[in-house]
């Protein structure tokens, strides 16, 4: 009887080890996680507040156009020319024309533009440049904006820029832009008040 309770005993011990090896193995009882350079190589995307404009080619001919933009207390004027604008074709059924989109998100590398304030002046021969000009409707387009831009680890623009600027489009011959409104107020100079209002932000 002794010989068995010890066989009893021995084989109870057994199972016990084998089970106590057992759940000390966390190979299958731990949660997986990721290793920490996994995490690390994760892309990371920044929002800046930018501001973006849209000038169709003809305006820049007859207009100067600045902008004072702001961040904070630092302050920067730029202006807008074909030389530091991205080419665009706007091309519909009724007209086609080429314009340039502008984007500023930083001054001198501090990040973020609150506002915007734009000037508009007609160019000192803009008569001579608009009776220079064929004799046939001029598609214009301007519009501007302050929005989110996204930017990736690095640096670079996610996404494009200048779909929901609120562009606006006129449409004039040059015989027409140098029309008088009315004391002494010609539709050059009404355009140019115009686009200095929608390209302020």
């Amino acid at each position: 009887m002794k010989k068995f309770l010890s066989k009893i005993m021995f084989a109870a011990v057994a199972i016990l080890s084998v089970a106590g090896f057992t759940s000390c193995n966390n190979s299958d009882d731990d949660p997986y996680v990721p290793a920490q350079a996994s995490v690390q190589e994760q892309p990371k995307y920044e929002e800046v507040s930018a501001y973006a404009a849209v000038i169709s080619e003809n305006l820049l001919s007859m207009y100067d156009i600045k902008l004072v933009l702001h961040s904070g207390d630092q302050s920067k004027e730029v202006e807008l020319t074909k030389a530091n604008g991205e080419a665009k074709e706007y091309n519909d059924n009724n007209a086609k024309t080429t314009y340039y989109k502008y984007l500023y998100s930083n001054i001198d590398g501090k990040k973020g533009i609150d506002r915007v304030e734009a000037m508009v002046t007609p160019k000192a021969d803009i008569k001579t440049i608009l009776k220079s000009m064929p004799e046939e409707r001029q598609v214009m387009i301007y519009g501007a904006g302050v929005f989110k831009a996204v930017y990736d680890a690095n640096g670079k623009l996610m996404g494009e820029v200048g779909k929901k600027l609120g562009e606006i489009g006129g449409i004039y011959t040059p015989s027409q832009m140098l029309m008088d409104m009315g004391e002494g107020t010609l539709v050059y100079d009404y355009q140019a008040e115009t686009i200095e209002v929608y390209l302020t932000r």
